[in-house]
């Protein structure tokens, strides 16, 4: 949970999970990419995990919100698709804001058990949403995020030669670009983007070994966008440069 009582602007990152985000008082104006979104006293924002940072423009000081951050959960609509990044509701019930209430009490107070006391309140909470609202839940399975994971790491092996971005990677995977990156480090211990340039290091090696390709025609073929940057990869990876790895490897 973050709690932020807020006399100026503040900047947020995004994050490969969804939030719910209580104005507790005042009003002012969430703002992401290029669109803003109005917000006063009782409103709740539904967010999906999205890459976007947004921030918070104050029309009545403070601004007092809390943000609570749920894993392994996406706000769907009737058709089974995501919301819009940030989507505003009314309380749906008094039973829902009593539910929020309670909540924050219990995570500010952190007695015993608050943690279970926590969970409780919030499933009530989805409930109540569920209940009152064409908003529903999609809850990504842990066998489904290794397939898709899965599904990354083959498409890179495959097209590494190729002008691949965290773009492309998302549209090709049908995967949110944050929840991407979070579950492919989660599940091989790095991102997709150093995943691939430790591929294409790997392949350049060996085209060093056995070719007399130059450096530049090396760095084409294996997907990099220029011969420096190729160089400045290599030279982070192994500590010599493409030219003295060359030279070391024929002299074994």
């Amino acid at each position: 949970m973050y709690h932020c009582e807020s006399p100026a602007s503040n900047i947020f990152p995004g994050h490969p999970y969804s939030k719910i985000i209580f104005i507790q008082k005042g009003q002012g104006q969430f703002y992401f990419g290029n669109q803003f979104l109005p917000v006063r006293e009782n409103d709740l924002l539904l967010v999906n995990p999205d890459k976007q940072k947004f921030s918070v423009d104050v029309r009545e000081s403070p601004l007092d919100f809390v943000i609570l951050g749920i894993e392994n959960l996406s706000f769907i609509d009737d058709t089974k698709q995501c919301i819009p990044p940030f989507t505003r509701l009314s309380f749906p019930s008094d039973t829902c804001q009593h539910l929020m209430h309670m909540l924050i009490h219990e995570l500010e107070k952190h007695s015993e058990f608050y943690e279970d006391a926590c969970r409780y309140y919030l499933n009530l909470i989805l409930i109540e949403i569920q209940r009152n609202t064409n908003i529903h839940y999609d809850f990504p399975s842990k066998e489904k995020n290794n397939r898709d994971c899965k599904f990354v790491k083959e498409y890179l092996d495959s097209h590494y030669t190729e002008n691949i971005t965290l773009d492309i990677l998302s549209k090709e995977s049908k995967m949110n670009k944050y929840y991407l990156v979070h579950s492919f480090t989660k599940h091989f211990g790095c991102s997709p983007i150093s995943y691939l340039n430790d591929k294409r290091i790997e392949e350049s090696k060996n085209l060093l070994e056995t070719t007399n390709h130059s450096i530049a025609a090396i760095a084409s073929m294996i997907g990099f966008s220029s011969q420096s940057y190729f160089s400045q990869s290599f030279k982070k990876n192994t500590f010599m440069t493409p030219n003295e790895y060359r030279r070391a490897s024929r002299q074994i």
